[in-house]
């Protein structure tokens, strides 16, 4: 999930715990990652063996990647093969997002191949709170929220994060592919808008996107100020529970989900063709 409201990012000495962490309330690996991989969806997959193969022009690691499906989910060096022709057929690198339910053997198979492991990340979550409906924003700050993608908001949030133009099409894809109910926010100040949110029902939770505040305007609250609208969002569907997905790096913005409420559930990691 992009959590970009920090720019203090430290490269973290150990990977996530490899496996589901205890957290009450909270649903199965497996049904996090379905609602994962449908609330942020690919526009091209393909399911081999126990693999889920994602495809998105390559924006984000996590819709270009191949993910464990089920408990124990193997990987054969036949079926590596397979997977890595699947992906060089797109033009696209071959990369793995090893959640819990990879069976052990799959990073033994793929570090011995020469798959780099990177971006060690956390799936936190939390349970929606009584008060989340009643917030109220700060009374310098103007949200905006629309039901589906807006040109405004896409482009307003391109320029924010700096990313290369040619990846907005790839971007607007995964985009506009999401079928689920969603709420696409912005907040402003001073009549410009500082910072981008996305939040995706999904079943009877939430999943939280694109978190973003623009580079020149962190370290103002604007980021919690646009977390709390989006559990807000999220109380009023009627959602039990929130997921995000943040970097193991980005520790200031752990910190701030851990202060409003989400705790860790398991930690992922990525595995990439050298």
């Amino acid at each position: 999930m992009n959590t970009e409201f920090t720019s203090a990012r430290h490269p973290p000495t150990t990977l996530p715990l490899y496996s589901a962490l205890a957290h009450a309330g909270a649903a199965s690996v497996q049904q996090l990652e379905q609602r994962g991989f449908n609330a942020w969806p690919a526009p091209r997959s393909a399911v081999m063996g126990d693999w889920l193969l994602r495809s998105a022009g390559g924006y984000t690691k996590r819709a270009n990647s191949a993910n464990a499906l089920q408990p124990g989910a193997a990987l054969t060096p036949q079926l590596l093969q397979q997977i890595e022709a699947h992906y060089a057929r797109q033009q696209l690198a071959c990369i793995f997002r090893l959640s819990p339910l990879a069976d052990a053997g799959v990073e033994a198979l793929l570090q011995a191949r020469g798959y780099r492991a990177i971006e060690p990340s956390l799936l936190m979550q939390r349970a929606t709170q009584a008060e989340d409906s009643r917030w109220q924003p700060a009374a310098q700050v103007q949200l905006q929220s629309h039901s589906a993608l807006q040109t405004s908001w896409l482009d307003g949030y391109c320029a924010a994060s700096e990313h290369p133009p040619q990846q907005q099409p790839a971007h607007r894809a995964v985009l506009e592919s999401i079928g689920m109910r969603c709420a696409y926010l912005t907040l402003a100040q001073h009549g410009a808008v500082r910072a981008w949110g996305l939040a995706v029902f999904e079943r009877d939770a939430v999943g939280l996107y694109e978190v973003l505040v623009h580079p020149a305007h962190r370290g103002q609250g604007l980021g919690r100020q646009m977390v709390l609208a989006l559990l807000q969002w999220a109380a009023r569907q009627g959602a039990t529970h929130t997921d995000l997905q943040v970097g193991g790096g980005n520790l200031r913005a752990q910190q701030l989900y851990t202060g409003l409420g989400f705790a860790p559930v398991y930690g992922y990691h990525y595995r990439v063709q050298a």
